[in-house]
């Protein structure tokens, strides 16, 4: 087999379609629980998928990336920012310190397309707090997460959710 980016794709664009793909399977799975089992239980083992996904993933990055956890909150925000799956929502640190940090989705394509198919915005916040959660327990327990503004929240056009990290 030829490499891998045999036909000259830019990196990014690959990385795109990655992700996107994987929220496609995501987005696909959850509709078919949903239909069938309501919304309660598609979003109880949606939360609980995503937590296991977030483990997973943290690990992945911190050890690939050999990833220094001397300052946890940075080494936190760095896990975020290598993690293919976060790229589709375009991550923002609004803010960032020793010892705090402010991480924003500044889009969200999952929602957008739950909205164009008239399901409206799903309340992701559990799933947030899940997934967050266990990116920083990989990081270092001692992280606490909490969730400024997350669907079923209002929230302002320039980002669909906002997380704070603090130790």
């Amino acid at each position: 087999m030829p490499g891998v980016n045999h036909l000259q794709i830019p990196a990014e664009k690959l990385l795109e379609l990655c992700s996107r793909s994987l929220y496609t399977v995501d987005g696909l799975w959850f509709t078919a629980v949903e239909q069938k089992y309501g919304l309660d239980v598609a979003l109880e083992l949606d939360v609980e998928v995503w937590r296991k996904l977030g483990q997973i993933q943290a690990k992945r990055i911190v050890s690939t990336l050999a990833i220094k956890k001397d300052n946890p909150i940075q080494a936190v925000i760095s896990v975020l920012q290598a993690d293919p799956v976060m790229f589709i929502f375009k991550p923002q640190v609004a803010e960032l310190t020793d010892s705090k940090a402010v991480f924003r989705c500044t889009d969200c394509p999952p929602q957008k397309a739950r909205i164009r198919d008239g399901r409206g915005e799903f309340p992701c916040k559990a799933v947030g707090i899940a997934l967050f959660t266990a990116y920083a327990e990989v990081v270092d327990p001692r992280i606490k997460v909490s969730c400024l503004i997350c669907p079923p929240d209002a929230h302002p056009p320039q980002y669909w959710c906002e997380w704070q990290f603090e130790i």
